[in-house]
């Protein structure tokens, strides 16, 4: 399984505090609120324990998927970069092979049959770096070769035969050319994944400050001052820069 970002880690850790605290003081908070609302709307009152109970829990549950759905895409996230390494890695060593074989080519076409060979075959020019430009001059040259026909012996007994050399140079030209098409896909495929991440965490952002909010209110109603502000959002939190505090010592006002 892939590792979280620490920006990610603490944003779940946040989370998971923000959600076991909801769960573990639900019960206490649902009866004091409604308890409160009691008293101000009397007993025509529809806020009741379980209402409040129903308000709280349902909160805890949309950030619960929200940050399960941050923790997945983030996963995906670095499951992507971490396959761009070999892929990226293959499509370098394809390039450099061929671009070291149109350098061997154009060295050999010069000895065998002279410099003004060069522009007969496009090797007249400098070997581009760019894979995909690499490609496309590997391929020319390839063409070249083919409808230039020569077959030559030096004087030292070295041959050059046209056909052989754009057959060899057509193989390492289409190796590359799948390899390019894997990066491509790869930079797709991580593109996506992104996207999906970033959405994720502006999801998760709202759920956070939503639900964060809403405990923060319904604590402090409730009396739960000093639990209100371990729960209340902060920047730092939603950045992922803190943790958050633990919320399980806190106690409400009176002792309640």
């Amino acid at each position: 399984m892939s590792k979280l970002s620490e920006q990610v880690q603490n944003q779940l850790r946040v989370s998971d505090k923000l959600i076991a605290s909801a769960h573990t003081h639900v019960g206490k908070v649902a009866a004091a609120l409604a308890g409160r609302s009691l008293k101000v709307q009397g007993e025509e009152t529809k806020a009741t324990a379980e209402a409040f109970e129903a308000v709280i829990l349902a909160s805890a549950d949309g950030l619960a998927k929200a940050s399960a759905d941050l923790r997945e895409t983030e996963q995906i996230l670095a499951a992507e970069k971490a396959d761009d390494g070999p892929v990226r890695a293959a499509r370098d060593n394809a390039t450099t092979s061929v671009a070291g074989l149109v350098m061997l080519l154009r060295s050999t076409v010069e000895d065998h049959l002279g410099s003004a060979a060069l522009a007969t075959y496009g090797l007249g020019g400098e070997t581009p770096r760019v894979p995909a430009k690499l490609v496309n001059h590997a391929q020319n040259v390839a063409q070249l070769l083919e409808q230039n026909p020569a077959q030559v012996t030096s004087a030292i007994g070295t041959s050059f035969d046209t056909k052989t050399a754009a057959q060899a140079l057509k193989a390492k030209a289409a190796e590359l050319a799948a390899h390019i098409k894997d990066d491509d896909r790869e930079a797709r495929e991580l593109e996506t994944a992104l996207a999906n991440r970033d959405r994720a965490a502006a999801a998760w952002s709202d759920a956070y400050q939503g639900t964060a909010a809403t405990l923060e209110g319904l604590y402090r109603q409730a009396g739960w001052k000093e639990l209100a502000e371990k729960v209340r959002p902060t920047q730092r939190k939603l950045r992922g820069e803190d943790a958050g505090a633990d919320t399980e010592e806190a106690t409400p006002a009176g002792g309640g």
